[in-house]
């Protein structure tokens, strides 16, 4: 039987989306919350044995969709029904998410804190100083002129509680090395994606100015 991640179907799908089924796959992750389509993508969580619930309209283009076991699921809808009404409904939110999604505790207990007014004005290109991992990583960008490149595999719903977070690193390594080893072309797209946000590019500027004007290339050669 062929490896599932080698097929047609696997790579049909969209990059960033296959290796956040493949961190759940591989057990890395208990689910993901990522996009997929009504056709191949449901084929392959059925070939894979997961399970799925929309998390948007049916019909629309570009649905978002809870991905994980049948059972993990299921625990995560029961726990969202006890949710006390006390005040504080969106920190349980970011707590269970938090632990279906597989991270560590100190990065959901960091990340589902309420934030400071000052937090809550960042916006557009100063989103990242909303949160303690942002601003360390551009003060790390500025004074050093690099950063860890672990941090490059975050998948887009992982935010680590710091720089120096040693459980988030770990589990980065093993993102990288599942991803890398079954899919190089989902590991690239994932790393690509991290490089272009702020301030991870203030990094990868110049290498992010050559892959687009190749890109432009390519893509005006093709047209011809």
């Amino acid at each position: 039987m062929a490896n599932i991640y080698d097929t047609i179907e696997w790579k049909s799908l969209d990059k960033t989306d296959r290796a956040q089924i493949l961190l759940v796959n591989e057990g890395l992750k208990k689910g993901a919350i990522t996009g997929g389509n009504w056709t191949t993508f449901i084929d392959i969580l059925d070939e894979l044995g997961l399970n799925y619930q929309s998390n948007t309209e049916y019909g629309l283009l570009n649905p978002v969709f809870t991905v994980g076991k049948t059972e993990d699921i299921r625990e995560y809808n029961r726990r969202f029904l006890t949710i006390p009404e006390n005040g504080n409904e969106l920190i349980e939110v970011f707590k269970i998410s938090g632990e279906f999604l597989g991270y560590p505790d100190c990065c959901i207990a960091e990340y589902s804190r309420k934030k400071t007014p000052e937090e809550k004005k960042a916006k557009g290109l100063q989103r990242h100083r909303s949160y303690p991992f942002g601003r360390e990583l551009e003060e790390l960008i500025r004074k050093e002129g690099s950063y860890s490149d672990i941090f490059d595999y975050r998948p887009p719903t992982f935010t680590p509680c710091s720089v120096n977070c040693e459980n988030a690193k770990a589990l980065l390594t093993a993102y990288k090395k599942a991803l890398e080893k079954n899919d190089p072309e989902a590991a690239k797209e994932l790393v690509d994606f991290n490089r272009r946000t702020y301030p991870e590019r203030l990094v990868h500027e110049e290498e992010l100015e050559k892959q687009d004007l190749y890109n432009r290339i390519a893509s005006l050669t093709s047209s011809t």
